[in-house]
């Protein structure tokens, strides 16, 4: 089912008939916008403060980008974002934000310099997803709904195929109606564990437990130095997409080729 977004259009609805019939010059309790997007940043202990800081000013440099800006403001309402802290535990470190100019795309830049780190713990990635359902659960309305999850490690280590990051994304798409999970690796090619041969693939890893919907994907930067051009990339994919064949798919040299495309 995806009874959040029929609740939500419903309310919609309803409410901007009770606006034309009752109280004319009202307006919805609704925003509509092109797509409702949930950014899930990884805060685990396995990120310095350097890595923290290379993480958080790429996400400001991506909203900073002219190219991500013109392609949010080419969204029909632009866009409404929301940013997420996520280790043991979750933060919404930035609440939503209606996006749909070069103002509103920097003002959202500002609020990620300035948000605190929440945490350090441990990778719970499946609890960071099931925690991003219940905030679709706001002011806005969308046609397409996204959640993207950035980290440098796999949910549990040495494993490859994660039932609990696969039942978190099944939450996302069956209970919330969520139409793309994209998923963008700050590592090497491998995620690794305690032990030397406790190792797990990150693109794969992604493809089988974290991506869902037509054009998702799941894609590698080497570090978090190459972290900003992988978040530009990523954003511009996804905003008011258009139909694009793979093969022609070419991103900076912070990505290492398209491994991890694959349609759902």
């Amino acid at each position: 089912m995806r009874m959040m977004r029929k609740i939500k259009v419903l309310c919609c609805c309803l409410a901007a008939l009770a606006a034309f019939v009752i109280l004319p010059g009202s307006v919805s309790a609704f925003t509509t916008v092109g797509t409702e997007l949930i950014l899930l940043a990884d805060v685990s202990g396995s990120l310095d403060a350097t890595d923290f800081t290379l993480q958080r000013n790429g996400y400001a440099a991506a909203f900073r980008d002219p190219n991500v800006i013109n392609k949010i403001a080419s969204e029909t309402g632009g866009i409404a974002v929301t940013l997420v802290y996520w280790s043991t535990g979750q933060t919404q470190s930035i609440g939503w934000t209606h996006i749909y100019d070069a103002a509103t795309s920097n003002a959202f830049a500002d609020a990620i310099e300035a948000a605190a780190r929440p945490s350090s713990g441990s990778t719970n990635m499946a609890a960071a997803m099931n925690f991003a359902g219940g905030l679709f659960d706001n002011e806005f309305i969308s046609t397409r709904q996204i959640v993207d999850v950035s980290g440098d490690g796999a949910n549990r280590d040495g494993v490859q195929s994660d039932p609990d990051v696969q039942n978190a994304r099944d939450n996302l798409v069956n209970n919330y109606g969520v139409d793309m999970i994209n998923a963008l690796w700050i590592d090497d090619r491998y995620f690794f564990g305690d032990d030397p041969g406790d190792y797990v693939q990150a693109v794969p890893y992604g493809i089988e437990n974290v991506i869902y919907g037509p054009g998702s994907f799941s894609w590698i930067v080497d570090d978090f130095t190459e972290f900003e051009e992988g978040v530009k990339n990523k954003i511009y994919t996804e905003i008011n997409p258009v139909p694009i064949p793979a093969a022609v798919w070419l991103f900076g040299s912070g990505l290492l080729g398209f491994l991890g495309f694959r349609k759902r």
